[in-house]
Parts: structure tokens; sequence; C-alpha cells
């Protein structure tokens, strides 16, 4: 059975464009709101997939605490990863040996990159960047080397201006979809978002058929640098024997292959010692 994965954000969801749609905290006035528009997404495209002949979805809830898609307004025949922590973090489900083809729904640019809309790299609050081997990444980036490592490829990829920009690094044979314009790091302008997402169905109902692309892969070695953002954990993570301090807020250790260093990036970025992951 052909089965589609769907790594979903939410900051590259249409209309949304503060802080206060992305947690369910007391200031949180429009998270409800952001997670329908969220959960319709994902239900549009594993819709659409199943539509066209994919037996089954594996949608990976890949935004904050990980509980934002409403698991009963998904279809029939989609399986929902939800929580944390886990070692491929939003690509979890990836490594389903079923999976043929990869898409990005929601998905925002990398720390790196200036006025779009809520950039990071995983974590905000633990990272103010992160390269592999010299290059500035994204999640895109690392997700997608990591759906290589398992020879699936992107096929699809949805977010704003910059996020479609940034997937021509690592998908540039994929179906690149914009769902609003950035304006700042937290300003935006958008179409209704029932009006992106129908037309969001058709930009996936096209790259669905066509020949599926090479995967995107890196080979090792890979050497990943991060910018932490207090100085205690940079210091603290060198204390691990892999992990070398690179100046007073970077960290950088080498590793053979992106399961390992995505294992090693959950780490980093839920690490507890009471076991509660820390986001």
């Amino acid at each position: 059975m052909r089965k589609l994965f769907i790594s979903a954000d939410m900051e590259g969801c249409p209309a949304l464009a503060a802080p206060q749609g992305l947690m369910p905290d007391r200031w949180a006035w429009e998270w409800n709101d952001a997670r329908r528009w969220m959960t319709a997404d994902v239900a549009a495209a594993a819709e659409t997939a199943l539509a066209v002949g994919y037996g089954e979805v594996i949608v990976s809830d890949g935004h904050g605490h990980a509980h934002n898609i409403l698991p009963d307004q998904l279809p029939s025949n989609v399986r929902l990863v939800r929580s944390w922590p886990r070692p491929l973090m939003q690509m979890q489900g990836v490594e389903s040996p079923d999976i043929v083809a990869c898409a990005f729904i929601g998905y925002h640019a990398g720390s790196h990159v200036q006025d779009s809309i809520l950039a990071h790299t995983y974590s905000g609050a633990a990272l103010r960047g992160v390269r592999l081997n010299g290059e500035p990444c994204s999640e895109g980036y690392l997700n997608a080397a990591l759906a290589g490592e398992f020879h699936k490829p992107v096929i699809f990829v949805a977010g704003d201006q910059h996020v479609a920009k940034d997937a021509q690094r690592y998908a540039p044979q994929a179906g690149a979809f914009i769902t609003k314009e950035s304006i700042g790091w937290r300003s935006e302008m958008s179409l209704p978002p029932a009006q992106v997402r129908a037309e969001m169905q058709q930009a996936l109902r096209e790259a669905l058929r066509n020949p599926l692309p090479e995967p995107f892969v890196i080979d090792g070695p890979l050497y990943l640098e991060l910018e932490m953002t207090s100085q205690p954990a940079a210091e603290m993570l060198s204390y691990l024997r892999e992990v070398e301090r690179r100046g007073a807020f970077g960290i950088a250790a080498e590793f053979t292959n992106m399961t390992s260093l995505m294992r090693f990036l959950s780490f980093v970025i839920l690490y507890s010692p009471n076991g509660v992951p820390a986001i």
C-alpha cells in the first residue's frame, strides 16, 4: 500500500501572524482558530492524497506541544503522530517502509531568514541558528535530508514566499505553494484560509500525479553547528563527550548520518531531567 507522509507545522498556515496564535496559554487568544486552520489544511491534503490513490496518510503534528491537530476532524485512513519526545521529531513516521513521498504543510522559514513570518529553526527558545556543513538550515532543509536518508523524496511544500524559495535548495522539483505573503517577522497578508486551502489542494493534486523526484541526500560526515540562546545551555551541552564548545553561545558536533543528528537535536531541544519534554 502506497502511503504519503505529511509533516505539519502551524506558522505557515494562511492568516496566522502573531505568537498569540501558537500555543494555548492565557494570552493565546487565537490558538483555537489557528489549530482549526492547521487541522483543515492537513485534512484537505490527506483527502487529496487518498483521492488520487494513496492508501494511507501518516501525519506528524510538528508544532509546539504537538497536540494541535484535531484527530476527530481527520478523514479515515490517516494516522496521526502526536506529542514529544520523538527521535525523529517532525519527521516521525517517515521511516515507515510503505511511505513513498513526503509533503510539508504549514512550514516557515529558518532563523537565518529576514522578514519571514515567525521564522525560527525548531525552537526559537533554544536555538538562534543552525548550520549543517556550513549551510544555514531551516526545518525543511534538515527534514528533507532526513527523509532522503530513508529514500523518500519531498514532493510538496506549503508556506510563505521565503519557504518556497528555501525549498529550491532541498526539493527543486517539488510543488511549492505560497500560502501567504510575509511582510515582517510577525506580519503577513493572505487570502481567506478556505480559499487558500482549495488552491493548495489543486497544487498538491498536480504534485502527487507527477513522477517522483530524487530524494535530497547529504553525504557524511555531517558537521552540525548550533547557536544557543543562552550561554549556560552551550556550556552544559559541551559536557557531552562528542560536543565541542564554539564561543559563548555555540556548540558543534559531527555525525555519520541524519538519523543520529536528528536524535541529538531532539535531545538538545526537548531534554528535561524530570522526563517531561521542555516545550
